[in-house]
């Protein structure tokens, strides 16, 4: 009905011109000159007020929908209930709007508004999926932290009720209390280091010695492989002084936390192998391990924040549990990815590429 409409009005502002070129080549008189030019007047009349009618109710929807979408997102608590209700003003806009005049400008503005709700709809998508992140994340955090607070009030319990003057058990429970509260601060740490990631970091990029960067870190955590009985290695294949470039701090923490993990879950007597080698432009750097290996089932969700592989083993061994979301974190900020293959019973290699 309403493109029957428009395109009378069409035919009433096209029927003068008709006319008049008609006249110029078939002289009328003046008398019937003037009962056309009247009639032409009166139907030019009526078709702008068809075409402005048609503009004014595209318009008022225009408004009348904006309206309903402030109101109901004001409305609704809950996302789903948003989200259907929006689709429903969206169609109700589009069957609205269908048929109205069909000029460049119209059609722009009709296209644009509804471009505006299909957008708010995958805002309100994604603030759906962040409500459901972060009340999980949330959970996880509650249930990470609850663990050593519980340990250590149940060692200082225990020493106030009377252990602290027994020689043979206090320093043991101190030890726990220790322990414990140096995990908690290792969770603090790397939530601190998660929140600052997603409120954006800027990179300190420069060219730097890869493999000077990756003696000074094994270096710094062999003790660490000692004490477990783990052979710390490094093998390359880069010449001296070879460089990339990327945020050498971050790329050490990355490097810490990859080969921290790996000796973690590393038997006595296994091996953990830093391997640096280039390839075209770059340099691949992997961290690879002879431990008990990761199922394939597990792969792609290790880099989940707080997921664990092996719950019971994984708290035994201390760790966050944030280590490798912050280590995908850091190495997506240098536009690169970490990757993973493992092999049950055989071990585990992360590897990433950076510029050279």
């Amino acid at each position: 009905m309403k493109r029957l409409s428009y395109g009378l009005a069409l035919l009433i502002i096209s029927l003068p011109v008709i006319l008049i070129a008609s006249f110029i080549i078939y002289p009328v008189s003046g008398k019937a000159l003037i009962v056309f030019l009247s009639s032409s007047t009166i139907l030019l009349a009526a078709a702008f007020i068809l075409y402005f009618r048609y503009v004014s109710r595209l318009s008022f929807e225009m408004k009348r929908t904006s309206d309903r979408i402030k109101n109901k997102s004001e409305k609704f608590e809950e996302y789903d209930e948003k989200i259907i209700e929006i689709n429903k003003i969206k169609e109700e806009f589009s069957f609205a709007s269908n048929g109205l005049p069909a000029g460049a400008e119209i059609t722009e503005i009709a296209d644009a508004f509804d471009k505006l709700i299909e957008r708010l709809l995958a805002e309100l998508h994604a603030a759906k999926v962040f409500k459901v992140n972060r009340n999980e994340f949330l959970g996880n955090v509650a249930h990470e932290m609850r663990t050593p607070i519980f340990a250590i009030q149940l060692s200082l319990e225990t020493l106030a009720d009377g252990a602290i003057h027994d020689d043979k058990v206090n320093r043991d429970f101190l030890n726990k209390a220790l322990n414990q509260s140096n995990r908690l601060k290792s969770l603090v740490d790397d939530l601190i280091s998660i929140s600052r990631f997603e409120a954006g970091v800027k990179l300190s990029r420069r060219y730097f010695a890869i493999n000077q960067l990756v003696q000074e870190t094994i270096h710094e955590l062999q003790g660490l492989a000692s004490r477990g009985k783990i052979s710390l290695l490094m093998k390359t294949e880069l010449k001296n002084g070879a460089t990339v470039f990327a945020d050498s701090d971050k790329i050490k923490q990355v490097l810490v936390n990859l080969i921290d993990n790996s000796i973690k879950y590393t038997p006595e007597g296994g091996t953990v192998t830093v391997t640096t080698v280039r390839e075209d432009k770059q340099v691949r750097i992997s961290v690879e391990d002879t431990g008990a290996g990761i199922p394939k089932s597990d792969l792609p969700r290790i880099f989940e924040r707080f997921y664990r592989v092996d719950k019971t083993r994984s708290r035994d061994v201390g760790g966050s549990g944030l280590g490798l979301s912050i280590v995908k974190h850091l190495i997506e900020l240098h536009d690169s990815q970490i990757k993973a293959d493992s092999i049950e019973g055989k071990g585990t290699v992360f590897e990433f590429t950076l510029p050279a």
